[in-house]
């Protein structure tokens, strides 16, 4: 059964697509949970920056035709329950804002081996 190099050659790269395709499928579910605290982190950062373009002294709450005060107060009310969503997604998924040195403190054992009963 000796196949040529091409053959091999063939068999490796077909591998490796494969490899390819299976990595970036598994890496949109990797890790759902931390995903989805940093993507509501941004979300508040940028609700932030929203909130922070405008003084509700300078707007004009009277005019029919402006809506800047109806959207900043959605804003505001939205905030907390974003805010809270983030939080419990974070202590779900074990988020400390540090997992890197959360890694690296746990001892090699635990970072290879399952847990058994």
């Amino acid at each position: 059964m000796a196949e040529t190099l091409e053959e091999l050659q063939d068999k490796v790269a077909k591998l490796e697509k494969e490899l390819a395709f299976s990595e970036s499928v598994r890496s949109v579910y990797e890790n759902g949970a931390a995903k989805l605290y940093y993507s509501l982190q941004r979300k508040m950062s940028e609700m932030a920056n929203a909130l922070n373009k405008y003084s509700l002294e300078s707007l004009d709450m009277a005019s029919k035709s402006d809506a800047t005060f109806e959207r900043v107060f959605k804003l505001l009310e939205k905030s907390e329950t974003i805010s809270s969503a983030a939080k419990g997604l974070g202590e779900v998924a074990s988020i400390t804002g540090n997992e890197k040195a959360d890694v690296e403190k746990r001892p090699f054992i635990e970072t290879v081996a399952t847990k058994r009963d």
